[in-house]
């Protein structure tokens, strides 16, 4: 008799640890102050819940069925569209749960109070910058052309070409830019000035 009340008393134990210690893909999670307590609230047969009553939680959807086990022990049945996400249980000290941002917690008087994360606002992406031809002009070896972008303030792009074939592009963001092509020499400035020589 006594092998096979510790086996069932295993048994309940476990299917409360395997609900209680849910997976983080959503299921219902749960922690208990007092791991002990209760397992041993659990392994109480369900004719002896008696229930008190249901909480609306504060997602709107999901609901908590209290029921009490015992002198100062409750446990909540936590459903939400017909599915059953887990069960709290409570002798003495609060347990909590979550499931999808939706937290609940089972105070030792019987009480249910619950709450929802706020989603995170998802980052706006940077409006897209379209660059404004600001200059173009023929560089020190008579040949090469270069045309100025602005992008923004203190941020430039000018593009080298010569005879048609584009060089180089030089970037100014902040800071000056240089380049240089067979002896050509060149500098973008941060507020879009161009300077070129020949040496």
């Amino acid at each position: 008799m006594r092998a096979l009340r510790t086996l069932r008393t295993t048994l309940v134990a476990t299917g409360v640890a395997a609900a209680l210690g849910a997976s983080a893909t959503g299921a219902f999670a749960a922690t208990t102050a007092q791991q002990a307590p209760a397992a041993h609230a659990s392994a109480q047969s369900k004719a002896e819940r008696a229930p008190l009553k249901t909480v609306r939680l504060a997602d709107k959807v999901s609901v908590a069925k209290v029921y009490k086990t015992g002198k100062h022990r409750y446990e909540a049945d936590v459903w939400g569209r017909g599915t059953k996400f887990g069960t709290l249980i409570t002798e003495g000290r609060p347990s909590y749960g979550q499931n999808n941002g939706l937290h609940v917690t089972l105070h030792p008087n019987g009480q249910v109070t619950s709450w929802v994360e706020q989603a995170k606002p998802k980052p706006q992406p940077e409006p897209a910058v379209k660059p404004v031809l600001v200059a173009s002009a023929t560089l020190a070896d008579g040949v090469s052309q270069a045309k100025v972008y602005r992008i923004t303030a203190d941020h430039y792009v000018a593009d080298i070409s010569a005879n048609g074939v584009w060089l180089d592009t030089l970037v100014a963001n902040g800071r000056a830019a240089h380049g240089q092509n067979n002896g050509l020499h060149l500098v973008l400035q941060p507020d879009g000035q161009l300077s070129s020589w020949v040496g």
